[in-house]
């Protein structure tokens, strides 16, 4: 599927991750600088992997078959793809209310901020990783659009760097906030809320 003249529910999508990349780069000019950060090697595979993700999940080869080749019934593709637009648009409003919840203390890398304070408002009371919850959804609701295999695989290239980036951030907030951290963590779910 193309964009120009396609499906509503491609565009829609599409907008709104448009419209969320741009929040996320606009605020980024108002975060904390950075006090420690994990080590170079392993924010070069965490980087390789999401940037390999986004590639897969967005990127359309049309003359590379199998890249294109629908994974759903032509009859469930509609359904589907607004289903698919649904989830994305949800989700990224999600991580959008994560993101303005984080405020300053965001970084674009697993990072302690100058002055870190522990974030427990907003969707941070219920999960720790709302940023990542909104953006698995997304990323599975724009595979749905797509409805091609390429977007399965990017899906799955940025769910296994979403959740591993979300234990290590666990890690390194344990050992910044220690006790506070542990009762926090006692409370809410990784990424999705505790029952």
């Amino acid at each position: 599927m193309n964009t120009s003249g396609g499906p509503v529910w491609v565009t829609v999508t599409m907008a709104a991750w448009l419209v969320c990349g741009l929040y996320f780069i606009a605020s980024a000019f108002a975060t904390q600088r950075i006090q420690s950060k994990e080590a170079k090697g392993e924010r070069a595979k965490d980087s390789l992997l999401l940037l390999g993700g986004y590639v897969f999940l967005f990127v359309q080869l049309p003359a590379v078959e199998l890249w294109s080749r629908p994974f759903l019934p032509a009859g469930l593709r509609a359904p589907l793809g607004i289903a698919g637009a649904a989830l994305a648009v949800v989700g990224l409003s999600f991580t959008c209310w994560a993101r303005a919840t984080l405020g300053r203390y965001w970084s674009r890398i697993v990072a302690v901020k100058e002055d870190h304070k522990l974030v427990t408002s907003g969707p941070y009371q219920w999960v720790r990783h709302p940023l990542y919850t909104g953006l698995l959804t997304a990323t599975l609701g724009t595979a749905l659009v797509f409805g091609a295999w390429h977007g399965l695989v990017g899906a799955a290239m940025l769910w296994t760097g979403f959740i591993g980036r979300a234990h290590r951030e666990d890690d390194v907030m344990a050992a910044q906030f220690g006790g506070e951290f542990a009762a926090y963590r006692a409370r809410s779910g990784r990424l999705v809320p505790r029952l």
